[in-house]
């Protein structure tokens, strides 16, 4: 929606799957989905994009994530923890994306790859 000037405020929802390709069961065979809001000045061509994600494995064991993409930063998310197994999983991550063709009007698709480091803090 237009929110003055040349600027337009967006709520975004994606589904996500992920897999690990060191196999480990970080962000391994898991299914999630993100919740953003996102700000668009159309005159500067500039994106700016606030969220958190929920990934969750076969087990019911989640990872929670937080992300910030800022206009000529790198797309940084961090897991802030989990539940089970993940419980004190914390990370930090690069994401980099590659857009794909939709099929569908107005709906946009992509291949997403993270890269960073992880460890599991004690909570007790």
């Amino acid at each position: 929606m237009p929110i003055g000037g040349s600027k337009e405020f967006d709520l975004l929802h994606q589904a996500m799957a992920a897999t690990n390709d060191a196999g480990n069961p970080v962000l391994n065979n898991m299914g999630g989905r993100c919740q953003f809001s996102r700000l668009r000045d159309t005159s500067a061509k500039t994106v700016e994009v606030h969220g958190f994600c929920t990934y969750v494995d076969k087990d019911g064991d989640q990872t929670f994530e937080q992300c910030d993409f800022l206009p000529g930063q790198p797309n940084k998310c961090k897991i802030i923890g989990g539940t089970g197994k993940f419980e004190g999983l914390q990370a930090e991550l690069i994401i980099t994306i590659e857009p794909l063709k939709s099929n569908f009007e107005g709906i946009s698709q992509v291949i997403g790859h993270k890269k960073g480091t992880y460890k599991l803090a004690k909570t007790n």
